[in-house]
């Protein structure tokens, strides 16, 4: 969960792009810097690097997404910049992340299948699921063998698994009490 001051930083963010209509483009462009400096080992220790001005450290970031990104989230970053805050870009990104799904009634369901799910089981499950929450539901869907068949889907906390080893696992719990029971 972030931090207090990752969700100021994300309202902050927040409030900015509803008064700029910029909602969707933000969400992108932050998404983009964030994935970059997570996946570049490199850039990331030299944003943390204390002998590193924080003049220079603008200057990167003003040479890398100068013309990439809206300059008021350029802006806002080099604000992270000056108050020692760049770090926690990834906590921000999560929350700006669930503010905007909350505010566009937008609920992310991870989906879990022994093999890829075909582009006709997801629009099923995909109007099944609307239905149900009567939210629009974002996917992230992944595989893991190791299922068997089915699939397993997490909302929030709440996990339903109709996959072939969940089955089997119920199965054994139920087997194991039945006998402890005798």
């Amino acid at each position: 969960m972030a931090g207090i001051v990752s969700k100021n930083y994300c309202d902050a963010l927040f409030a900015l792009a509803q008064e700029d209509q910029k909602l969707d483009v933000y969400k992108e462009q932050l998404n983009v810097v964030a994935d970059s400096v997570k996946q570049d080992d490199e850039f990331r220790a030299v944003m943390a690097h204390p002998k590193i001005s924080k003049e220079e450290k603008k200057g990167m970031l003003e040479t890398i997404y100068g013309k990439q990104i809206d300059h008021m989230l350029l802006n806002f970053l080099k604000l992270l910049i000056d108050k020692g805050r760049f770090a926690k870009i990834e906590e921000i990104r999560r929350e700006y992340n669930k503010a905007y799904n909350d505010f566009n009634n937008i609920q992310v369901v991870h989906v879990k299948s022994a093999t890829p799910l075909q582009k006709e089981e997801i629009a099923k499950l995909k109007e099944t699921l609307e239905k149900k929450l009567q939210k629009k539901v974002d996917f992230v869907l992944s595989t893991d063998k190791d299922l068997i068949a089915g699939i397993r889907i997490k909302i929030n906390d709440q996990i339903i698994d109709n996959t072939a080893l969940g089955r089997l696992q119920r199965l054994k719990r139920t087997v194991l009490n039945v006998s402890e029971t005798q």
